[in-house]
């Protein structure tokens, strides 16, 4: 398949000089150069969207037995934002995980979509019967 031809005024891409229509070059090989500036700019701005003292603040009120909606809530972010951290961080899906772990009621039948529904445990058991009766 041959590439449109370019007008005088197109933008040419840097590295396989075809023409840009658009932002960016979507060839294969400038994918692959742009892939490491592109997550780093993503971790940047999830760092700042997320810093590390409400971080710390969640975990610890997590710990203590507090729900995890009810503490996003109050530190002005999303549970997605919270659980979502952990793409650039698989340290910290780690630890969030272990403090709803450690935090969970033991009167609840864990693994089960019944516990997760009704009875608002969000720990990785409980996560993961949701998801598959979802499937």
């Amino acid at each position: 398949m041959s590439d449109p031809k370019p007008s005088s005024t197109s933008r040419r891409c840097h590295h396989c000089h075809r023409p840009v229509f658009g932002t960016a070059s979507r060839c294969p090989d400038c994918r692959k150069l742009r892939r490491a500036p592109d997550r780093a700019y993503r971790q940047e701005l999830a760092d700042a969207l997320f810093p590390p003292a409400a971080r710390a603040a969640l975990l610890g009120r997590i710990a203590s037995g507090e729900h995890i909606t009810d503490v996003c809530a109050d530190l002005g972010i999303t549970v997605n934002r919270a659980r979502g951290y952990g793409t650039y961080a698989p340290a910290w899906s780690r630890a969030l995980d272990l403090a709803l772990t450690a935090s969970r009621d033991p009167a609840l039948d864990h693994g089960t979509a019944m516990a997760y529904r009704h009875g608002r445990c969000r720990c990785p058991q409980c996560r993961a019967a949701k998801n598959a009766t979802r499937a």
